[in-house]
């Protein structure tokens, strides 16, 4: 199996990843633009990876470099916070975190809180990446 990853400069950058399957789904899109402009700094210019069923953090922003590799990366996030989210960070409404439930979402725009819906709604686009997966250990 191999891993996309984007590759740490400094230690206040972000480094993340994705195995490789995931990186290669249609749903996974390296971006330049936004609204058919090109991506400002704020979003991420010069280019930013959209992972639409994972937590946003996994949208690797700013771009620098991108390795293939053999072996799992270790993503920040995951060292920072490793019982918060797990290496695939995907939204899954039946893993809670420790501070809070993920069952239930506020989203901007709206009055009150939704149900929260398993890999943010593409469940029919991608669950078949994780077949086989106990997802409520590897979240």
């Amino acid at each position: 199996m191999g891993w996309f990853t984007n590759q740490r400069r400094s230690a206040w950058q972000s480094y993340e990843g994705l195995r490789l399957d995931e990186a290669m789904d249609p749903l996974a899109i390296l971006a330049r633009g936004l609204y058919g402009k090109e991506l400002p700094l704020q979003d991420g210019a010069p280019i930013r990876l959209v992972t639409p069923w994972k937590y946003g953090f996994k949208g690797i922003k700013s771009i620098v470099k991108i390795s293939l590799t053999t072996m799992e990366p270790p993503p920040s996030w995951k060292r920072y916070g490793a019982t918060e989210y797990g290496f695939h960070a995907n939204v899954n409404p039946n893993v809670d975190h420790p501070p809070w439930s993920q069952a239930t979402e506020q989203r901007i725009g709206e009055m009150g809180r939704r149900k929260t819906l398993m890999f943010d709604g593409y469940e029919t686009q991608v669950a078949s990446l994780y077949d086989g997966m106990d997802l409520s250990v590897h979240f």
